[in-house]
């Protein structure tokens, strides 16, 4: 595990801060991001954010897009942005997928895009627990990444495109996600499509957690 994760930090490091840091800054602004990530309106609508929402980007890069839907969504505060690593945007906090540094139910609207695939499955199980920890009632949040396809080979030339430096990657399909999520103790999981994307040509798969609303 430990290797592991100095693996993934000096990866991430390497990919914000060495020979690729232009790329990554271009992938990272908000240009670079409107063709990389979901719609910006898709994914305001699926989390329910607006104003008075409390939101968290968890593997934020440089923060640009949660920034970006922040600002579209009209919330009155900034989001709080998360990762591993500093890097060339305003990281607010640094932490572990597996031990978020807030207390129980601080977040109305939660992110992740194409974070999970650098980690282990459980790193993933325990990042699955602690969003539904830090998820208030009534919130949501929404897991992005790349999917698997059936060809093993063009599996492994899409692993690569998207290691963003990484020794090894992971990508999981809707099956293990859910199956993964499932036991976390959320009161809905669904599969959604946050599409079209234009770079990289590969696919995509997304989950949207839901905690229903307090009684009463």
């Amino acid at each position: 595990m430990m290797r592991r994760r100095r693996a993934v930090i000096a990866a991430r490091e390497r990919w914000l801060t060495g020979r690729w840091r232009l790329l990554a800054r271009a992938a990272g602004s908000q240009a670079g991001q409107a063709l990389l990530t979901p719609r910006a309106g898709r994914v305001i609508a699926l989390l329910d954010l607006g104003p008075g929402k409390r939101y968290l980007d968890i593997g934020c890069g440089t923060a640009a897009y949660a920034h970006l839907l922040a600002d579209r969504a009209g919330c009155a505060e900034p989001p709080v942005c998360l990762d591993i690593a500093h890097g060339p945007g305003p990281v607010d906090v640094i932490g572990w997928p597996e031990r978020l540094p807030f207390r129980d139910g601080a977040f109305d609207c939660i992110s992740s895009f194409y974070f999970i695939r650098r980690f282990d499955d459980d790193v993933v199980h325990a990042l699955a627990r602690e969003l539904a920890r830090v998820l208030a009632p009534g919130g949501r949040a929404l897991v992005m990444e790349i999917a698997p396809v059936v060809n093993p080979l063009l599996n492994r030339l899409h692993a690569k495109v998207v290691s963003g430096g990484c020794p090894a990657v992971d990508l999981r399909g809707w099956g293990r996600l859910a199956a993964t999520f499932s036991e976390a103790g959320y009161d809905a999981i669904d599969l959604v499509n946050a599409g079209p994307f234009l770079l990289p040509p590969v696919p995509r798969v997304g989950i949207l957690l839901r905690k229903a609303p307090a009684e009463g």
